[in-house]
């Protein structure tokens, strides 16, 4: 029984209202049926003779006598006998003449009681009526029916569902099970809610980390601003005092340089950021081996200038992949000269596909990365200025272009503490 329940509910609208429909009327005609049958009993038991009549039959004989008897027949019955009721005394007479004469019983409907009568007639109407009653309530009821088990339910979901979205709540479920046409709709619903809460929460962290990245810039600016404010009240205190001597001014003024180059640096840094949402991804098919060989050939030249050893591993070989090359090379190119900076004597490439996803492992020969810098990765605090003057925007750009290309950036130390960038592209 639940199995047939389970395959009704899963019917599509359209076979389940042909069922519907059907059912109603069989149901009713079932019942007008019985109402139909049920009234003419009734009304046979209120007359049961009402389709009688008496045939009598006059005779009239020589000595002009006359005989009359009557016959109770049945209206529309062929072949009644008549039976023969004579005197004694003319039994071997003709009759001359034979009369016949019908007349109705007079315990038919006028012959009924009032209550009887009206009953009888009530019977006769309720055999038209009550059909058209069961038709009306049957449709009525088909209809009603139709809606409570296959609309109410997912409507009133999708209603809801409908106002949380509205009023910004994303965190909810919406499980409608049966695979008619409303359940399609409430499962593409429930796909559309997940990939608007993916959106709104990318969005969300996209402008959190915006606004951290900001906040740390804003911060990283004090520095060379504290600077340039500090030489010049340094220098309105001792020119005028003549305790300055030309190669001190000559040594303020370059130092203040420095600290507006670092400035327009950070200018420069900030208007980068802002222009990473408006760049469009330009993907190519191209052979990871003609890939990897060319991003070899570019890297080794850039690293033997500093004497350092540069060497892929891989075992790709002829796949296609399906990737924009020149957001691939920036992001290399950024965390590649990071890791020139740091490694000692070699740096290392690994790249794997993993299904549709791309890997690059770039492991230098450093110190690795701080317990700060990891800890703080996630807030994107990798813009802050290092210690040699170099402006560390190259990893936060490079993991705005990661998420991009539907990938990210992860950063890390192996076994040996040493920096591990992972770069996971979509291919």
């Amino acid at each position: 029984m639940e199995t047939l329940i389970k395959k009704l509910n899963n019917l599509s609208l359209r076979k389940y209202f042909v069922v519907s429909v059907l059912a109603t009327l069989v149901i009713i005609v079932l019942l007008s049926l019985f109402t139909i049958w049920g009234c003419m009993s009734f009304r046979k038991y209120l007359l049961p003779d009402s389709n009688n009549v008496f045939l009598k039959v006059y005779r009239t004989y020589e000595d002009g006598s006359e005989v009359s008897y009557s016959v109770r027949v049945k209206v529309g019955e062929e072949g009644a006998e008549l039976p023969v009721i004579t005197a004694d005394d003319k039994a071997a007479k003709k009759p001359v003449e034979t009369r016949y004469a019908i007349q109705r019983i007079e315990n038919s409907v006028d012959s009924l009681s009032p209550k009887r009568k009206m009953a009888y007639h009530f019977c006769g109407a309720a055999m038209v009526v009550i059909p058209i009653i069961f038709s009306i309530a049957g449709i009525l009821l088909c209809g009603f029916f139709f809606y409570r088990r296959k609309l109410l339910l997912p409507l009133g979901m999708l209603s809801e569902a409908t106002q949380q979205i509205l009023d910004q709540n994303l965190d909810f479920n919406l499980r409608y099970d049966s695979e008619d046409e409303m359940g399609v709709l409430c499962s593409s619903f429930e796909q559309m809610r997940l990939k608007l809460s993916e959106n709104y929460s990318e969005m969300w962290n996209m402008l959190e980390e915006r606004r951290l990245l900001q906040a740390s810039i804003a911060h990283d600016l004090r520095n060379p601003i504290a600077v340039i404010e500090g030489y010049t009240e340094y220098l309105q205190l001792n020119l005028k005092k003549g305790r300055l001597s030309e190669q001190r001014i000559l040594k303020i003024a370059e130092n203040i340089n420095m600290s507006a180059k670092r400035l327009d640096n950070y200018t420069e840094s900030v208007r980068t950021l802002n222009q990473m949402e408006d760049i469009e991804l330009k993907r190519q098919k191209i052979s990871a081996s003609d890939l990897l060989s060319d991003i070899e050939d570019d890297f080794k030249i850039i690293a033997q200038k500093k004497n350092i050893d540069f060497r892929i591993s891989t075992l790709l070989s002829n796949e296609e992949i399906c990737i924009d090359t020149s957001v691939l090379y920036r992001v290399l190119e950024n965390v590649f000269n990071n890791a020139m900076r740091y490694a000692k004597q070699c740096i290392n490439l690994d790249v794997s596909l993993n299904g549709q996803k791309l890997l690059f492992a770039i492991v230098d020969d450093g110190d690795g990365f701080s317990d700060e810098t990891l800890s703080e990765q996630r807030k994107l605090l990798l813009a802050k200025a290092s210690e040699d003057g170099h402006l560390g925007m190259g990893l936060a750009i490079s993991r705005i272009l990661c998420k991009k290309h539907g990938g990210s950036l992860e950063i890390g130390n192996n076994e040996m503490h040493n920096a591990v960038v992972k770069i996971i592209f979509s291919v």
